[in-house]
């Protein structure tokens, strides 16, 4: 077995293959001045191959389709830590594309399995016409945190359960917010009065993109009377000044994975990605 990273992934590709004891495959890159990329694969390859690459962007999911068209192998695994469009699982209005079909289907056509990481929503298994298994980082995160009279609260109910599958590995309490989505980018959060005074907060949620949730989620729980206040996610995304904002919150300190390779990401999902190859 050889494991293959794309651009976005090189970090973590080089961990996974450190963590299984396999070779990493060498593979150059460059974008040609009408902004078309190239690559090549520079080492042989064995019959089974893992591709690790996160979409994080339109240029690195084409960076992924021409690593898989390069990768001529009987067996691939594609390795997605994070998928970009995963949220646009279904139509939700008359007109508009289901973009995690779109993005599932033509990465499908390359490999036997694909492997992600926290997916947003497991409907999107139902797009990928190969074997799909989604890992949880959360269990994995939860095991190296260290806080002084703890409670795991969730931004909304959509994250009780990464919340409660936290709090119940370290036998932390836990709770969650009210959270009211007006528009793709604007939400308001319901004041929620939880236990927190003098205590530490670790709120948790699967990705942090702009950071507007979680900023107001801090704001409150810190006039409530939060000691300090942890964010903790598996995809930091942090568009903008999302890094900015949740610090000006009141944020005590940012606790990613390296599922999208960023200044926080201080927990690698490597071991869970090649417990699961082995």
């Amino acid at each position: 077995m050889n494991v293959v990273c794309g651009r976005a992934s090189q970090h973590l590709g080089s961990k996974i293959a450190d963590e299984m004891e396999v070779d990493l495959v060498k593979v150059s890159y460059k974008t040609f001045p009408d902004g078309e990329q190239y690559l090549k694969i520079l080492d042989s390859l064995d019959d089974e191959v893992v591709v690790v690459q996160s979409i994080t962007s339109d240029s690195e999911f084409v960076n992924l389709l021409l690593l898989l068209d390069a990768v001529d192998s009987s067996k691939i695994t594609t390795v997605i830590p994070y998928m970009g469009y995963s949220r646009q699982d279904r139509r939700f209005e008359v007109g508009e594309p289901i973009s995690a079909r779109a993005i599932a289907k033509p990465i499908s056509k390359y490999s036997n399995e694909v492997i992600t990481i926290d997916i947003h929503n497991m409907k999107v298994k139902e797009y990928f016409d190969c074997d799909f298994t989604n890992l949880m980082a959360f269990d994995h995160m939860a095991r190296e945190l260290d806080l002084e009279n703890p409670i795991v609260i969730a931004p909304d109910e959509g994250a009780q359960d990464r919340a409660r599958s936290v709090a119940e590995i370290r036998g932390w309490e836990h709770d969650h917010l009210v959270k009211t989505r007006k528009s793709g980018e604007e939400v308001e959060i319901t004041p929620k009065q939880i236990d927190v005074d003098g205590r530490s907060v670790l709120i948790v949620d699967d990705i942090i993109a702009t950071g507007g949730t979680m900023s107001q989620a801090i704001s409150m729980l810190k006039k409530q009377g939060a000691k300090e206040v942890y964010v903790g996610a598996t995809h930091p995304v942090l568009a903008g000044n999302a890094i900015q904002k949740l610090y000006s919150a009141g944020c005590t300190d940012i606790i990613c994975t390296d599922t999208i390779e960023k200044s926080v990401s201080k927990v690698s999902v490597a071991p869970i990605i090649a417990e699961n190859l082995k």
